[in-house]
């Protein structure tokens, strides 16, 4: 039984094959909960999207934008860091026969790029689930290494247990004191 807090809106593909359609749509308080444990976010304080789909070679082309309200946990401090997303997305669907034919199994098969996409088309599975593709491009949109505000790119942050020394770039390059060590053996030499 699938999660009923997951976000999915599934659209079935004779739906989706006729004329352009627009679907918008937001995220009801538990889906975006449901998002948030997904992506290890702290929160997810609202989520919309305005997508497109069009007929295209064969399948579905989805377009348009979402816009999301988030909360990440800061990659130094673990602080809360809000961040505001505004994506455009573009994806492409195509029939599996359309992407992988019938050839021998093994062979290579050419899949046509289409440059308005900008990737390789997916599978196209019935129905449609919109509500998954906005969670893919939720995703990929969010900053990887969120920072809290005001935090330097250059300081460099150290943890040492009480009474050691913290290491330094010297201490911790295992063959530093290789270069002193061949100077020494070439002199020894040089003197037999």
């Amino acid at each position: 039984m699938a999660d009923p807090a997951a976000l999915s809106r599934p659209i079935p593909l004779i739906d989706l094959r006729g004329a352009d359609q627009r679907h918008e749509g937001s995220a009801t308080p538990e889906e975006r909960a449901a998002l948030a444990a997904r992506f290890g976010l702290l929160e997810v304080k609202s989520l919309s999207w305005r997508i497109n789909s069009a007929p295209w070679r064969g399948g579905v082309r989805l377009y348009g934008q979402i816009q999301a309200k988030v909360v990440q946990e800061c990659v130094v401090t673990l602080d809360p860091v809000p961040a505001t997303l505004d994506e455009k997305i573009t994806r492409g669907f195509l029939p599996e026969a359309d992407l992988f034919g019938e050839d021998k199994q093994g062979s290579e098969h050419e899949i046509v790029t289409d440059s308005s996409l900008g990737e390789i088309p997916e599978a196209l599975p019935d129905p449609l689930d919109i509500g998954e593709v906005v969670a893919e491009e939720l995703g990929v949109a969010l900053d990887p290494y969120p920072r809290k505000a005001g935090l330097e790119d250059e300081v460099v942050y150290t943890a040492t247990p009480p009474g050691a020394e913290p290491l330094t770039e010297e201490t911790i390059k295992p063959f530093a004191g290789l270069a002193d060590l061949a100077k020494q053996m070439k002199s020894a030499k040089n003197d037999d």
